[in-house]
């Protein structure tokens, strides 16, 4: 089967390593070294590049005020390293803590920040931004007042040269938008043509199959009568409802239960976040990490979402498009050492094959 399904193969930064001596020139090699063609930058990844290359760097503040002409030239040689390594810069991410705000200085900040991104963004020679629903429950649930926010930037977005186009997530610990069905409501309203979605296999499967705090790690009390349906009802209509032309990209993880559900509760208050933020932030590893990188102790990676049906479903909308694997597990990524960005690389390499594959044997 050959890989006609993804216009792009993508591999996230932050999913490269999270020790220190991980750096971006590091994770860059391994994700070229893997076979990847694009890379998904994670903006603290640029930050911490420049804090590398140009000491007494100030990172950005929420206004998007620091030092942006130091954060510029670390971009330009960014830019330049991955050009060396033949790699395309696919996305940044994460521009958060954005849309809803009735208060009329933080709306003011989040607008001058994305100011500052854009001309990032331009020094990377990058036109998608990913922007995740917003956690903060301070803000407007009104959809109209999110959408508002976000027609706004997509529009300001346009107006760039060259234009850039918004690629809006759902995070499952959205305040307010938490679902893709909250997203493509968000889309609809925002109603612009670079303005879509980015669609992620663990963000969908954490809301419509999985519960990690409960003892079986499903789904408890789905209105669909069990997490099986509730997940299988959720792609069916996913399949039917997103127009392809709205998919800006695809990213690919799974979902562990090797943490149990006392020590994730644990953690995410420890951290003041919720549990599937948590979850996301450090149990989250590739498809069939198992069979692609078996452990010697031979303990499972532990995931269990169902990764295969989610990406049928995203196939059946009629979209071919750009795919990135943005994946976490912090147990083994927090080790320091270059072996960690090969081994995870190689992994989501190897898991992309066997998920072709299995795509394959389904019809695509």
């Amino acid at each position: 089967m050959s890989d006609e399904l993804a216009t792009a193969l993508a591999y996230s930064t932050d999913s490269a390593g999270m020790h220190s001596s991980h750096t971006i020139p590091i994770k860059l090699r391994a994700i070229a070294n893997a076979g990847f063609s694009h890379v998904e930058l994670g903006f603290p990844d640029l930050e911490a590049y420049a804090e590398q290359e140009y000491p007494g760097y100030q990172r950005l503040d929420e206004s998007g005020n620091g030092d942006l002409d130091t954060l510029l030239q670390a971009a330009g040689r960014l830019k330049e390293l991955a050009k060396e390594l033949g790699l395309e810069i696919l996305a940044i991410h994460p521009f958060s803590n954005f849309e809803g705000y009735e208060d009329i200085e933080k709306r003011a900040a989040g607008f001058e920040r994305a100011g500052t991104w854009f001309r990032v963004l331009k020094a990377l020679d990058c036109q998608l931004l990913q922007v995740g629903s917003t956690p903060d429950p301070s803000t407007s649930g009104d959809y109209d007042v999110i959408a508002r926010d976000l027609r706004q930037l997509a529009d300001e977005a346009a107006a760039q040269h060259p234009p850039i186009r918004i690629a809006y997530e759902m995070w499952a610990w959205g305040a307010h938008v938490n679902t893709w069905e909250h997203t493509w409501e968000v889309c609809k309203r925002v109603d612009r043509p670079n303005f879509g979605l980015c669609l992620d296999t663990f963000q969908i499967c954490a809301r419509a199959y999985a519960d990690p705090t409960s003892p079986n790690g499903l789904l408890q009390d789905a209105p669909e009568g069990s997490a099986v349906m509730q997940l299988a009802s959720s792609v069916k209509a996913l399949a039917a409802t997103v127009p392809p032309e709205k998919i800006f990209y695809l990213q690919i993880s799974d979902g562990s239960r090797k943490v149990t559900p006392d020590v994730l509760k644990e953690s995410a208050e420890k951290q003041r976040i919720a549990p599937l933020y948590a979850w996301s932030n450090a149990w989250r590893p590739v498809p069939y990490m198992d069979a692609v990188c078996p452990r010697s102790n031979k303990e499972s990676w532990g995931g269990y979402l169902p990764v295969l049906d989610v990406c049928e479903a995203v196939l059946q909308t009629g979209w071919r498009g750009p795919w990135s694997y943005e994946v976490f597990y912090e147990e083994d990524m927090s080790k320091p050492g270059d072996f960690i960005p090969v081994k995870w690389t190689k992994a989501a390499k190897d898991s992309h094959q066997l998920l072709l594959k299995y795509l394959g044997e389904r019809g695509y």
